[in-house]
């Protein structure tokens, strides 16, 4: 057999898993657009649907290249790419599109446990000023993303470790 008749054979690795990272955000904006779960699953599925982005966006900082970044507000978050030595919003794929949360739900973020203060929404600065930077050789600084939600005594936790990678808890508050 020849060399292309090899290669045509099969998926690559990363084929595979930005299919499956993509068939999870799309369950997951399913179960979210159907409004019939409470209020903790929604907040549960909105930290799920994150972290699979966040996944997804390091993957394809290493597949372009190019870093990806991502700006963070207390009501949502986008994800910017590096234009012309600017950071900018993602416009060329839709996964990658801005995000509201649900008016309940509130972001906050601690990078090296130091907090973070979060512009309520976008155009609050003339800049996108990215505050997490997802680099091509896939490092990235440790973060911890709180998704809190009015009349609900859990806080989810998208958090970003050197032991152990992207990760989702919930954590109890107490009153």
């Amino acid at each position: 057999m020849s060399g292309a008749a090899l290669k045509a054979q099969g998926f690559t690795l990363i084929e595979l898993l930005i299919a499956m990272v993509l068939i999870g955000l799309m369950s997951g904006m399913a179960m979210l657009a159907m409004g019939n779960a409470d209020r903790s699953k929604q907040q549960q599925l909105e930290a799920e649907r994150l972290a699979m982005l966040l996944e997804l966006a390091e993957q394809e900082a290493m597949i372009r290249g190019d870093g990806i970044a991502v700006e963070l507000f207390s009501e949502g978050y986008r994800f910017l790419t590096l234009q012309q030595d600017e950071w900018q919003p993602e416009t060329a794929d839709q996964l990658f599109k801005a995000r509201t949360l649900d008016a309940r739900m509130q972001l906050t973020l601690k990078l090296d446990e130091k907090t973070v203060y979060l512009n309520k929404r976008p155009g609050s600065t003339v800049h996108p000023e990215p505050q997490i930077i997802l680099a091509p050789d896939g490092a990235s600084e440790a973060f911890r993303i709180g998704i809190a939600q009015q009349d609900s005594d859990s806080l989810y936790i998208v958090a970003n470790t050197a032991e152990e990678g992207l990760a989702v808890a919930n954590v109890a508050i107490k009153p």
